[in-house]
């Protein structure tokens, strides 16, 4: 079997049963669950999240373009459903895989569209390549599927005993079970002061706001703050870098980010340096 039929059998895994996406890192898996569950303004978080970090994972963005078929048709002229939808489309052309021009295409041809979102939709399809040979098919995810999925199954019911054995279990009164004293609760060990934290830098990547480090790593053992000199530049019309920050993980390394811009106010991640020996000061 070649490879394209193993990633074709393998999709088909990932969108039919949502206990395939354990195999998704736990930054790909928190995409997914928000984009099947938010609202617009958890959809554009995803949506530049997708699009600042460059997100190509397949897995991840088909969800998201089925997310953009469900919700675009709703978004008339209402700016936060306009905007989520935009940013969708911008993460689907910045991918630079053409599986999604013609879910993007299908958005920027829609004349009952807003023109705004027609026109993000427009430009990030012009970033893909014509001629894909598996563009994305409307409904080749579930979403509903996702969201409710089906219960697990109940375990196997116990093997039925032999009609002899059935007779003499009848005759038999079964015996109370003896009742084991409970065992004493072990003790949990004390927390050891200024112990390293157990964070993975390797799900970090450059683009994530501060919010989704937060929630993959936890809080930091230390952070500091500055201002940038462009503070003071006069034609820094985006308000671009003002200020920095960074996160400092005792024995495990920092993660820097810039205020992308102060209009938006999102600090997002520029820089991750694994260390081994970091002190966790600034």
């Amino acid at each position: 079997m070649n490879k394209k039929a193993i990633a074709t059998l393998l999709a088909g895994c990932l969108f039919t049963s949502s206990a395939c996406f354990a195999e998704l890192n736990a930054a790909e898996q928190s995409y997914i669950d928000r984009l099947i569950k938010g609202g617009p303004s958890t959809l554009q978080e995803v949506g530049q999240s997708l699009f600042n970090a460059s997100v190509t994972n397949p897995e991840v963005l088909d969800v998201a373009a089925q997310v953009l078929l469900e919700k675009y048709p709703l978004a008339g002229n209402e700016r936060d459903t306009v905007d989520a939808s935009a940013w969708l489309c911008r993460a689907l052309g910045n991918s630079g895989n053409n599986r999604y021009k013609a879910v993007l295409d299908q958005v920027a041809d829609d004349k009952s569209v807003h023109r705004r979102l027609r026109g993000h939709c427009e430009k990030a399809s012009k970033q893909l390549a014509k001629g894909a040979t598996s563009s994305y098919v409307a409904g080749t995810v579930n979403l509903e599927l996702l969201r409710n999925p089906p219960p697990p199954p109940p375990p196997p019911a116990p093997t039925a005993k032999g009609k002899k054995n059935s007779k003499q279990a009848a005759a038999k009164p079964a015996a109370a079970p003896a009742v084991a004293p409970a065992p004493a609760a072990a003790a949990a060990p004390a927390p050891t002061a200024g112990a390293p934290k157990t964070v993975d830098l390797s799900l970090i990547r450059v683009g994530m706001s501060q919010q989704e480090v937060n929630d993959l790593l936890g809080p930091p053992t230390n952070q500091s703050q500055r201002m940038t000199g462009k503070q003071w530049q006069p034609f820094n019309y985006g308000a671009r870098d003002l200020q920095r920050m960074m996160y400092l993980y005792k024995g495990v390394g920092r993660v820097e980010f810039s205020l992308k811009s102060a209009y938006e106010g999102v600090f997002r991640v520029i820089t991750v340096t694994p260390n081994p020996n970091e002190s966790g000061y600034p």
